[in-house]
């Protein structure tokens, strides 16, 4: 064979060698792997590695982290459901290939490529994780995914950090994937890894709850959708509380604001459009946790089903359907709308979280979180008000039969089931009406309940001498919810949508529903009637009619007389709670309204509250505070025993309870935010703009006149009380006057009121021994204090909760309800 011959066969062996090359690579690493095909293939590898073949390079994929386990404390900021998602990009770099989050948050929409690359151009990226290529055949990309997966993708580290319970840290040593809820479909793939968190210095709410102090473990998902097309965007609109998502556009014109929000929402279609009323070509459909129990079950499912009412408004019939989810479901599959029965160590919020694509404001998926404590606390009220209600059970709000199968709810007192399934119907009407990309209506009261997206409080009123619990709660969507449906789902040829939209405001505002900014005094959760001087009147009524009949016949047989002092006694000495809390705002606050240019009928951008609608709230608010409604009936303190079921330092367990710290509770519930730095300089502002308005030496004057220039008259318990709403108020005034960042003239006025009070208290006497040293002292405080007030301002006004684990609560705990 000559020169030519064995050159060429070393040429065909090179080339050879090359071509096998691939082949060799395309089983290196994935041999003996079982492929899970989908979206996004992959293998896992029993040793620790889960490898994927990248779907697509350099294109839109979602990709969505979540929590399919949760901490279980209240007060942890993760549960079960979405914790971020994300617009991805898998890009090649030799040997490797980059998993790239995209910047949705600068964008240039309608503009040409080069414009769009400019943009995108001019904002950074994430890059989450640099994955090595394991092989690589036919144009198909295998990487070792696991550093994409073994971290910390759900921020958990930083999200505790915030909420100052503890310095955990992700440890990859005690991590693993979770095959079991590992699955591949043609459009998501589903990937699970059990995540370990630990720390040298685990906080007392995590260490409470984990097994092994220092060591915290909850299961985290990932999951990769396939992006979809041919979703239209619609805009919101600040007048009507439709969720949105936010970017900056820059192929807008240079004389709009960049700013564009579009609406967060599902894809319905209607199967007819030609059909005023037509179903869905594919509808809404939920699946319920095989956890919830029945008749709970029902009761959530109805709740559900209220806004297919509000849906027929929008041209859709049946556009929501509710089904009990199959057993080998997994609730964090990304494809389902999910609903979660979640136990937590004490009561919590019910939440929801959805899936929508970052890119468009599309709803994929959701999970929401039904709180089991709510229920409870349900119940509770009821047991607090147990005592003033009719003995033949009338004035009970009536639940739907079909919530009344089970003998273990029959045995509950009818009333109280009732009152307990209806919440809980209005409960998941609430929730899944964030999934449905609705927010809060907190002004839902202002035109009677006209929201299920409102917080309620159940509604008690006095009737004939009983309490009246046949409105507790609503019983379907509100005249807002239909708005906000119309507004959301209804669909309008290109040409007429922004006409159809604007003519549903239009409607609304015709109806005279208001939906207002957060800032304005009208926006409280938990309150119920139109105004503050309604909602104040009636609670306390219904306070005084509750307490007087507080008493062991709420108590189950053979429950301690103790028990009386757990959080039902908080629940009737603080009715008023919420109602205070939407009073105060109106102090010197002002009505804002959500307006724009060219409105058919504009609301004014801003209105002052009249002066004696002020006047009328300081005065309910005083009377709140008044030494007679403040006084707990020593037929109800002789059987305040301390619970013996108790084992948490707080008020419950106390020896004996202190009538006066409750008070002093109360009283500083009410007056202390009176003297808020901020409240007092818009009060100064306000009534320099308009003499005639509510001042705030008017307000001052208004609380010294019922603490300190009261009679001290009545028993001794009565005289006691005054004592104490004085010194919140005295405490109040300091603080304010110690405050730097408000108006000079307020903090001036209270100084000169406190100086005034301090001679006066130089001349007071007082036959009581007690009474007479607290004046002198108080003398003493104010003059101290001048000399220094920065140096010499009270600590706390409000008294804590307790010395053990609730110290960290100033008052006894308050929301959910």
């Amino acid at each position: 064979m000559g020169l030519m011959g064995l050159l060429l066969i070393a040429l065909a062996a090179i080339a050879l060698a090359l071509t096998a090359t691939p082949a060799r690579a395309a089983t290196s690493g994935i041999a003996g792997l079982t492929r899970h095909d989908g979206f996004v293939p992959f293998w896992f590898d029993p040793a620790g590695r889960v490898l994927i073949e990248v779907p697509v390079f350099d294109q839109d994929v979602l990709y969505y982290v979540s929590a399919a386990t949760s901490p279980g404390s209240v007060q942890a900021p993760v549960d079960r459901g979405i914790m971020s998602s994300a617009v991805i990009h898998f890009e090649r770099s030799g040997s490797k290939v980059i998993v790239d989050q995209i910047n949705t948050n600068f964008r240039a929409t309608t503009s040409s490529a080069a414009t769009q690359e400019g943009v995108a151009d001019s904002f950074p990226t994430s890059v989450l994780a640099v994955l090595p290529v394991v092989s690589e055949s036919g144009g198909k990309v295998v990487v070792d995914a696991t550093p994409l997966f073994m971290r910390d993708a759900a921020g958990i580290s930083a999200r505790f950090k915030r909420a100052k319970i503890g310095d955990y840290k992700f440890d990859a040593s005690h991590s693993v994937f979770y095959p079991k809820r590992m699955k591949a479909f043609p459009e998501n793939t589903e990937i699970e890894t059990v995540s370990t968190f630990t720390s040298a210095s685990p906080s007392p709410v995590l260490r409470n709850i984990t097994p092994s102090p220092g060591t915290m473990t909850i299961r985290i998902h990932h999951s990769f959708l396939k992006a979809p097309e041919g979703y239209t965007p619609r805009v919101a609109d600040p007048r009507i509380g439709v969720n949105s998502i936010e970017f900056t556009d820059y192929s807008k014109p240079i004389d709009e604001r960049p700013v564009t929000e579009w609406i967060r929402r599902w894809r319905l279609e209607k199967k007819d459009p030609n059909a005023a009323l037509s179903e869905p070509k594919k509808p809404i459909v939920y699946y319920f946790d095989p956890a919830i129990p029945e008749p709970i079950r029902t009761a959530v499912k109805q709740g559900l089903l209220w806004w297919n009412k509000a849906f027929e408004q929008a041209g859709f019939k049946n556009a929501i359907e509710a089904k009990d989810a199959p057993p080998d479901m997994d609730p964090m599959d990304i494809r389902y709308a999910y609903v979660l029965w979640i136990q937590r160590d004490e009561r919590g919020f019910s939440s929801s979280g959805t899936f929508i694509d970052p890119r468009t404001g599309e709803v994929l998926g959701s999970k929401t979180h039904l709180d089991t404590f709510r229920l409870r606390t349900v119940a509770n009220f009821y047991d607090a008000y147990s005592g003033a209600l009719p003995e033949d059970g009338s004035g009970i709000t009536i639940a739907d039969p079909s919530l009344v199968s089970e003998d273990r709810y029959n045995q509950m007192p009818k009333g109280q089931r009732d009152m307990a399934f209806l919440r809980q119907a209005l409960l998941a009407a609430h929730e899944l009406g964030h999934t449905l990309g609705f927010d809060h209506n907190f002004n839902a009261n202002l035109n009677d309940r006209s929201s299920v997206m409102e917080y309620p409080t159940p509604r008690v009123t006095v009737k004939n001498g009983k309490l009246d619990l046949s409105q507790s709660f609503m019983t379907a969507v509100g005249a807002y919810d239909d708005y906000m449906v119309r507004y959301a789902y209804t669909p309008f040829p290109k040409q007429q949508e922004q006409a159809g939209l604007a003519n549903i405001i239009k409607q609304m505002h015709d109806d005279g529903i208001v939906y207002t900014l957060q800032s304005d005094p009208r926006y409280t959760w938990y309150d119920d009637r139109e105004t503050p001087v309604e909602n104040l009147r009636e609670t306390a009524a219904v306070r005084k009619l509750a307490l007087a009949h507080y008493g062991p016949q709420m108590l189950k047989p053979g429950e301690p007389i103790g028990a009386m002092r757990d959080m039902r006694l908080w629940m009737v000495y603080l009715e008023q709670r919420y109602a205070i809390e939407s009073a105060l705002k109106y102090v010197g606050g002002m009505f804002q309204n959500i307006t724009v240019k060219d409105e058919a009928r504009p609301l004014p951008p801003t209105q002052f509250i009249p002066a004696d609608e002020q006047q009328q709230v300081m005065n309910l608010l005083m009377d709140a505070v008044d030494p007679k409604n403040l006084e707990i009936p020593e037929s109800l303190l002789i059987q305040l025993a301390p619970d013996p079921g108790k084992n948490l330092e707080d008020m419950s367990s106390d020896p004996v309870f202190d009538q006066l710290r409750a008070a002093r509770i109360l009283a500083a519930l009410v007056i202390e935010p009176l003297f808020d730095a901020q409240r007092a300089s818009r009060m100064v502002a306000l009534g320099a703009r308009k003499p005639d308005t509510y001042t705030f030496p008017q307000m001052v004057d208004t609380v010294m006149a019922h603490t300190w220039g009261a009679k001290s008259g009545g028993n001794a318990q009565q005289r006691a009380l005054l004592r104490v709403t004085q010194d919140v108020a005295m405490q109040s005034m300091m603080e304010l006057g110690a405050a730097a960042d408000t108006a000079p003239e307020a903090r001036a006025y209270v100084l000169d009121q406190l100086t005034q009070l301090a001679q006066d208290l130089q001349s007071r006497k007082d036959s009581d021994p007690l009474t007479a040293a607290f004046y002198r002292q108080s003398a003493r405080d104010i003059q101290r204090y001048l000399d220094d007030p920065s140096d010499n301002v009270p600590k706390n006004v409000m008294p804590d909760w307790g010395k053990g684990p609730r110290s960290r609560f100033p008052q006894p705990p308050g929301p959910p309800l």
